[in-house]
């Protein structure tokens, strides 16, 4: 009715799930990209959760947009409380498979032999069960059990699950263990914040030719996402009724009082069982978070724990016939192209330039290229060396920021490398957006892709920890600092004779440019520290906080801080904008007065250099620096993190303190009682021994020409 006075094409508000009208809110987007993660698996379960209306059903609509139909036959069914029998019944009539019979074991074969004959014809069956909070144990087990069907070690029928929260629970329940262990991917779509809200009206609006008539006020925005709590279906429903109601008022603009007389006009219509009710602005930003909650217990971390993960991780590698058609399987790897080292930080940058180094000595093996995400100014210089010439270096200058750009922006960049460059492998190290979507693309476009650092679990539920272990399971081969991250992985399900044991790379790195490094006092002379203190001073890495609340965090981080520095007064090298949030938070007396200095980091190299005559490192959840101060045999204390007896983060730090001050001052007995260098005492990594770069070249280039090889005979047994 309205759509053609206002100018548009269609109907922007329907109510019906569209996938032509997904908006990628940051929510949306990152439970996009699992589901992408989870379904290029083919194999397990993927579990969608989420309130009514949050956008479950247009996401996996989305994702099945982009999925090949010839290659992938999905088939949905809606749980309105079937049993077993029921359930098996509905997943034939889904797919259209005719039954002859009635008994649950003349469905079971006539499933599984529908199942095969598609795995013959070079495709794989996807089922999607809506609403499935409402199945029961039973029927849940029979999905369970219906994934057991298989052809060699690649699956049939892969499931996904989309229910409201109730969903999660009953998954998290006892009884649900076996369910869970093969769960590969799992998120929960949380509302629409306040920003997003009004840019997901503007999307619809767009994708049917508004040119802004009508026009929505700011307060109009404000108070629609006041009244539906950001959730896309009440969104739809109000904004659908604020058109009508301007079109009937021949109005051109959208004013925050037609929001509220129109929101409650349809608040009584639809009476006490309205789902429109005013939610504060702040109250809604604050549940939404970061509007995904990604559940660790299910898809990372509890298939580790006593689980058959033979069937859940790693990732197989890709049939042939399944892969997508615009895709072209690259030439096998061979010891004659080139290495894509892709880093996204300085530490991961010049880790791969001492590799270069190695590689150069190898007449067998071409020189690689560093592909460094971020700009080349972050990298930092160093003298000239024999790094100098050992390899091409390509900066795809990604600035950091929303999930969604960063993605994008490294995807279309990194995906011309790789067409230039076609090399023989892709090896990672990172834990960034940007390095996940560089490995996500490698392994799309058939490219092995290597783990420098694999099986790292610092800042366990951080999206650097949950990226990393994403790179981890997209990984061909895995090399590992240290046996616990190999056992790690083992544990967690990757073949072992993927997983190598090398040792830390950045050992090599730091005795090459040891001797070239400035003197920390003269740095420190540069910010005007105190003589007194060039001498002795320790070093604080820590992110500053992010949160609704950073003044309770830096308060709580400098009691505990106060009785470190009272002994040793402590250097933080903070960025411009890390320093501008301290002090916008009003958090910088608070440190200064705690003996905390806030100078201005000058880089990785320089950080190596104050590093180096540090009587101890400070550092928080993500271990900043600390497998370098290991390498040094600098003392490390963990703050601000509460550490459990298996945290990872505690076991590699002489002292674990958290928010403990009792601790904090233990930590300060065990610095002075060491001497600056530990030498043997506290944390030792195996084998840091500045070998680890000259293993890793060793196995790079065994790896490449047996890898060749072996590619070869399988083609030509395939053939």
């Amino acid at each position: 009715m309205y759509e053609s006075h206002f100018g548009l094409t269609g109907s922007p508000f329907q109510l019906n799930p569209d996938p032509a009208f997904f908006y990628d809110s940051r929510g949306h987007r990152h439970a996009l990209a699992y589901l992408k993660f989870g379904a290029h698996q083919g194999e397990g379960f993927i579990v969608v959760t989420g309130e009514i209306g949050a956008g479950k059903t247009t996401v996996v609509r989305a994702l099945l947009e982009e999925l090949d139909a010839s290659k992938v036959v999905a088939a949905q069914i809606v749980s309105t409380q079937l049993a077993a029998g029921e359930l098996l019944r509905a997943i034939l009539i889904a797919f259209g498979v005719p039954m002859a019979g009635d008994s649950k074991a003349h469905f079971i074969s006539t499933l599984e032999a529908f199942l095969t004959s598609l795995a013959v014809q070079g495709k794989r069956a996807l089922l999607i069960v809506d609403e499935a909070q409402n199945l029961g144990r039973e029927s849940i087990e029979e999905l369970r059990m219906l994934s057991n069907f298989q052809i060699g070690t690649h699956s049939l029928l892969q499931s996904f699950l989309v229910g409201q929260p109730e969903l999660r629970n009953l998954l998290k329940s006892k009884a649900m263990e076996q369910l869970r262990q093969r769960v590969s991917a799992s998120c929960h779509l949380t509302p629409l914040d306040c920003e997003d809200t009004r840019k997901y009206i503007e999307h619809r609006l767009h994708h049917v030719g508004w040119a802004g008539n009508p026009e929505f006020s700011i307060a109009a925005y404000e108070k629609i996402h006041a009244w539906t709590a950001g959730v896309p279906r009440r969104i739809n429903r109000l904004c659908n009724r604020l058109l009508l109601a301007a079109y009937l008022q021949d109005r051109n603009g959208i004013t925050e009082a037609m929001v509220v007389a129109t929101a409650s006009e349809l608040r009584s219509e639809i009476g006490g069982l309205s789902d429109l009710a005013p939610v504060s602005v702040a109250a809604t930003e604050e549940a939404a978070g970061g509007n995904i909650d990604l559940d660790i217990d299910i898809d990372i971390e509890a298939a580790g724990r006593d689980a058959d993960t033979s069937r859940l991780i790693p990732l197989p590698e890709p049939l042939r016939e399944w892969r997508p058609a615009m895709v072209q399987a690259p030439p096998p790897p061979s010891a004659t192209r080139t290495v894509l080292c892709v880093c996204d930080s300085a530490s991961g940058f010049w880790k791969f330039a001492s590799l270069a180094q190695a590689l150069a000595e190898l007449s067998t093996v071409p020189a690689p290229t560093i592909v460094h995400t971020g700009s080349e100014h972050a990298i930092g210089k160093v003298a000239d060396t024999a790094l100098t010439g050992a390899y091409t270096a390509i900066h795809l200058a990604l600035d950091p920021g929303d999930y969604g750009r960063v993605v994008s922006a490294a995807t279309a960049r990194f995906d011309a490398v790789l067409e230039e460059q076609a090399p023989a492998a892709v090896f990672v190290a990172g834990t960034q957006d940007s390095a996940l979507a560089c490995a996500l693309l490698a392994r799309k476009r058939g490219f092995p892709v290597l783990r420098l650092d694999a099986g790292r679990t610092q800042g366990a539920g951080t999206d650097a920890a949950l990226n990393g272990t994403l790179i981890d399971r997209l990984a061909t081969e895995c090399l590992t600092q240290d046996i616990a991250d190999s056992n790690r992985l083992v544990r967690e399900g990757k073949p072992s004779e993927n997983v190598h044991f090398m040792g830390s790379v950045a050992a090599k790195f730091i005795g090459i440019v040891f001797p070239q490094l400035d003197s920390a006092e003269k740095i420190l002379a540069e910010f005007d520290v105190p003589d007194s203190l060039r001498s002795r001073y320790g070093m604080l890495a820590w992110r500053f906080p992010t949160t609704s609340d950073p003044q309770q965090i830096a308060a709580q981080l400098a009691a505990v801080l106060r009785h470190i520095a009272h002994e040793i007064p402590l250097v933080w090298p903070l960025r411009t904008s890390e320093r501008r949030r301290v002090i916008v938070a009003g958090c910088d007396q608070l440190l200064e007065q705690a003996g905390v200095l806030l100078v201005r980091d000058r880089g990785y190299i320089d950080a190596l250099a104050l590093l180096r005559h540090a009587r101890c490192l400070v550092t928080g959840a993500d271990g900043q620096l600390l497998e370098e101060a290991a390498a040094l045999g600098i003392p490390t204390i963990a703050v601000g993190h509460e550490a459990s007896d298996d945290d990872e983060l505690a076991g590699r730090c002489d002292v674990a303190v958290g928010l403990d001050t009792q601790l904090a001052q233990r930590a300060v007995r065990v610095v002075n009682a060491s001497n600056p260098h530990l030498d043997d005492k506290g944390f030792s990594p195996d084998v840091w021994d500045g070998g680890a770069t000259a293993r890793v070249t060793k196995w790079l280039a065994h790896w490449l020409g047996h890898s060749y090889r072996s590619r070869r005979r399988g083609m030509e047994t395939i053939g």
